[in-house]
């Protein structure tokens, strides 16, 4: 029989297993190689999507020049087989990396109007911030960076947690009208939060969408759902 206990911790392994990942892959890609390993990408993105794994968006870092895509997954061994067989296949692919981040906040206003902002017909520069976290301030650190004050000229479209990556501990998008105004806010607000040890800045170009509006909703679900501050920290 079935006990009560047992039954409430099949229910919390259900619900983890439901829970969807964002992942965050980056592509280095042979140089002479650019154009037909980035086309061949993605169009195998743009034909890739299955109820254990939807790509969201394309885009380029525009330090590395190389490929820089999301995806929400489910089902954590079915993104190994996709970057086995759809990623790291591809000719002209050197080397990926990758970062998962299972919670974090967001700006639901500017998650939605991210195409539209960074389309290329728009003036909207996209920044991506790498910061690295003291440990043992890193609720403090996250919560300081969430109550930044608003900023006229820069918007804060997600903070996201990646405490598990080698890359970073906490990753934040901004949208801004020009680089200078991007690289101020990092440098006078980001880089001087208490609990920030370093921080690293790429600009985002040329971002293309994938998701269906069925992934914006269940992204834009994620962070509504997902808090990454206990409730005794509150």
């Amino acid at each position: 029989m079935t006990t009560d206990t047992q039954l409430e911790n099949e229910t919390n392994d259900q619900f983890r297993k439901e829970q969807p990942v964002l992942v965050f892959v980056s592509t280095d890609i042979v140089s002479g190689m650019d154009e037909i390993a980035r086309e061949k990408l993605i169009s195998n993105l743009r034909h890739y999507s299955t109820s254990g794994l939807s790509p969201l968006w394309v885009n380029w870092l525009r330090h590395r020049a190389d490929l820089h895509f999301a995806c929400l997954v489910h089902d954590l061994q079915e993104f190994n087989d996709f970057m086995l067989d759809i990623v790291r296949r591809v000719e002209g692919v050197r080397e990926t990396t990758t970062i998962l981040s299972f919670s974090g906040r967001a700006d639901i206003d500017a998650l939605l109007e991210l195409e539209m902002e960074v389309s290329p017909n728009s003036n909207t520069v996209a920044s991506n911030v790498l910061i690295d976290v003291q440990p043992g301030m890193d609720r403090q650190c996250f919560q300081a960076l969430l109550d930044l004050p608003p900023h006229p000229d820069v918007r804060r479209v997600w903070l996201l947690n990646c405490y598990h990556s080698e890359d970073a501990d906490l990753m934040m998008l901004l949208l801004g009208k020009n680089v200078a105004a991007l690289t101020g806010y990092v440098m006078s607000w980001v880089r001087t939060t208490p609990g920030v040890i370093d921080t690293e800045m790429g600009t985002v170009m040329d971002w293309r969408w994938l998701a269906s509006p069925e992934n914006v909703v269940e992204l834009c679900e994620m962070f509504f759902t997902h808090d990454p501050i206990s409730k005794n920290d509150r």
